[in-house]
C-alpha cells in the first residue's frame, strides 16, 4: 500500500488566532484525543517560554502591517500511518522509533533549507493517533516584507511546496500524492478531525454494563449512557473515516477522468503538431530554390569535364555550388539563385528572367525560384545600416520670443519651467515659429520631435518632424527626487503641452 507525504498549511490573520493555535500545539489548552501522559518534542526553536506573538513581532519588525495581511503560516507535516507503523497501521499511537527519527530529521532539514530563519518554531506531536510536526513560519519575502503571496499564494506555489516536501522524504519510501489531482486541499483543522480516529469493533458484552443488584432503572440508564458514549464517539469517528475514504475514492475517480481528458487533449495536440510539421515541410520545400545545375542545363550549358560542378557554353565557365554560382569566363561575375543565373546567362532583366522560367518550369518551381530571390534580396537589404540617427529641426532663436510668449501667456505654463527646458535643449523654436518638443527614449536618446504651431489666432497645427520614430520615444521629464531614484509614479497624457 503506498505511503504518502502529508503537507498542510493554515493561514493565520490575527494575533488572537496565532495565540490560540500556539496554545493547542504546546498543549497549554485541553486537547481532545491527545494523551496527556506523552510529552511532545520541540524540534526547531529554543526551549524557552517566549510566546509566539513576541517571536513573530520580532521577525516582522517595525514595518507597517496591512489589516488583511497574513501574519503567520501554520504548517503540518506527516505521512500515512503505514509509514510509522508498517506492521499494524491501525494501531493508533504507536510508531517505529527509527522511522520516526528519520522522518523528523528529513522534515526539519527541509523546513530550514526551504524557509531558513522564517521558521520560528516546530513541535513534534506524539500524543495523538499518528506522529506529525507543527511548524510556524513568518511569511516574509526576499526583501524582508510581510508577503504571504510570494511564498504560498496560488495553486502553482502550493504544488511546488508539495513537490519539494515529497522530494525531501522520498528516500524514506514516502511518495507524493497524484500531482494535478482534483482532490481539494484539506486545512489543518479538518485534517485533525479526520486523523484522530481509532478503529473500533463493537462487542455488546463489553460495552453494556452489568446491572447491579437493587439498581433502579434511572441509575442504570445513566450508567449505560456513560458507558456507551465513548463507544458511540468511536463509531462516529469510523463513520467519518468511511466518509473520508469514499471522498478520496471519488477524488481518485475524478483524477482518472481528468487524466483521460488530458490524454485525449494531448492526442489532439499531437495531431495538430503533425499537421503543422507537414505544413512547415511544404513551406520549406517552397523556400528551397530550383537546382542550379538543372537551370544551367535548360539554359543550354554543358557540364565541363575539366572541373566538378562546372558548366560551360558561349563564353561562360560557370562553377555552381549549392545556390551560388561564379562565371570564370568572359564575364567574371557571380550571383545566387535561379533568377540571377538566368539574368546572367541570357543577359536580361528580372522581368524577362521570370518570363523565361515560366516557359521552362512549372508554376510551383517558378514560385520556389522567386521566393529564393526575394529572400536573398532581403538578406542584402538587412545588412545595410537602416538605423540612421534622427536629426532634429534646426533651432531658430529669432522666433523663440514668440514661442515663449505662446507657451507662458496663452497656455499658462510656468515661465521657469519653460526656461529650464529651453536651456536643456528640450524645447525651442524652429524656422516656422513652431514649438519643438524633443522626444527621447528612456536611455535619453533623441528619437523624434513633436511640433506645435504658435502663429496666428486659431493655429491648430500639430505634427511630428520628418524622421520621427513615433513609438520609439516620448517628450518626458522627471520631477522630484534624485536621478538615480526609481520612478514611483508615471503620468501619461496626450501632448507635451498637457504634460507641462
Amino acid at each position: 500500500m503506498p505511503t504518502y507525504a502529508i503537507c498542510r498549511i493554515q493561514k493565520i490573520k490575527s494575533w488572537g488566532e496565532l495565540g490560540s493555535s500556539s496554545l493547542h500545539t504546546t498543549r497549554e489548552r485541553d486537547t481532545p484525543n491527545a494523551d496527556p501522559s506523552i510529552k511532545n518534542i520541540r524540534v526547531i526553536g529554543n526551549a524557552d517560554d517566549i510566546d509566539m506573538e513576541t517571536l513573530f513581532k520580532e521577525k516582522i519588525g517595525g514595518q507597517k502591517i496591512r489589516s488583511n495581511a497574513v501574519l503567520a503560516i501554520e504548517m503540518l507535516l506527516s505521512a500515512s500511518p503505514q509509514y510509522f507503523r508498517p506492521e499494524n497501521p491501525s494501531q493508533a499511537g504507536t510508531y517505529n522509533q527509527d522511522f520516526l527519527d528519520n522522518f523528523v530529521e528529513a522534515s526539519s532539514k527541509w523546513l530550514l533549507e526551504r524557509y531558513t530563519d522564517r521558521v520560528v518554531r516546530a513541535e513534534l506531536h506524539l500524543d495523538e493517533v499518528t506522529p506529525h510536526i507543527h511548524a510556524y513560519i513568518v511569511p516574509l519575502d526576499n526583501h524582508g516584507k510581510l508577503n504571504c503571496r510570494a511564498l504560498f499564494n496560488g495553486r502553482q506555489k502550493l504544488s511546488q511546496m508539495q513537490d519539494s516536501f515529497a522530494n525531501a522524504v522520498a528516500h524514506l519510501g514516502i511518495e507524493r500524492g497524484i500531482k494535478g489531482s482534483r482532490a481539494k486541499h484539506t486545512d489543518i483543522k479538518k485534517y485533525y478531525a479526520q486523523v484522530n480516529q481509532q478503529t473500533f469493533n463493537l462487542d455488546i458484552k463489553e460495552i453494556f454494563p452489568q446491572p447491579q443488584q437493587h439498581q433502579n432503572a434511572v441509575t442504570y440508564l445513566e450508567q449505560v449512557q456513560e458507558s456507551l458514549q465513548p463507544t458511540l464517539n468511536n463509531v462516529n469517528y469510523q463513520l467519518a473515516d468511511r466518509k473520508r475514504i469514499l471522498s478520496e475514492k471519488e477524488h481518485l475517480a475524478l483524477t482518472a477522468l481528468a487524466s483521460e481528458r488530458e490524454r485525449q487533449s494531448l492526442e489532439k495536440r499531437i495531431c495538430e503538431l503533425e499537421l503543422e510539421v507537414a505544413q512547415l515541410k511544404a513551406q520549406a520545400e517552397l523556400l528551397r530554390d530550383l537546382p542550379l545545375d538543372y537551370v544551367a542545363y535548360k539554359l543550354g550549358l554543358f557540364p565541363d569535364k575539366k572541373g566538378q560542378n562546372r558548366w560551360k557554353g558561349e563564353g561562360h565557365i560557370i562553377s555552381i555550388i549549392d545556390s551560388k554560382f561564379y562565371d570564370f569566363g568572359t564575364y567574371q561575375k557571380g550571383g545566387g539563385g535561379a533568377i540571377d543565373l538566368v539574368m546572367h546567362v541570357n543577359r536580361c532583366n528580372c522581368k524577362n528572367a521570370l518570363k523565361w522560367l515560366a516557359e521552362h518550369f512549372s508554376s510551383t518551381q517558378l514560385i520556389k525560384a522567386l521566393n529564393h530571390h526575394i529572400r536573398s534580396q532581403v538578406e542584402k537589404i538587412s545588412k545595410y545600416d537602416l538605423n540612421s540617427p534622427f536629426k532634429p529641426p534646426l533651432s531658430d532663436e529669432t522666433h523663440w520670443t514668440d514661442v515663449h510668449n505662446y507657451l507662458t501667456s496663452q497656455r499658462k505654463i510656468p515661465e521657469y519651467l519653460i526656461d529650464i527646458l529651453h536651456t536643456n535643449g528640450l524645447i525651442y523654436a524652429d524656422k516656422n515659429a513652431n514649438a519643438v518638443f524633443i522626444m527621447r527614449n528612456l536611455t535619453g536618446e533623441t528619437t523624434g520631435a513633436f511640433l506645435r504651431g504658435t502663429q496666428g489666432r486659431d493655429n491648430t497645427f500639430v505634427g511630428f518632424a520628418i524622421g520621427t520614430k513615433r513609438t520609439a520615444g516620448w517628450f518626458h521629464l522627471t520631477i522630484g527626487g534624485q536621478t538615480s531614484d526609481e520612478i514611483s509614479r508615471a503620468v501619461i497624457v496626450k501632448s507635451p503641452i498637457e504634460v507641462l
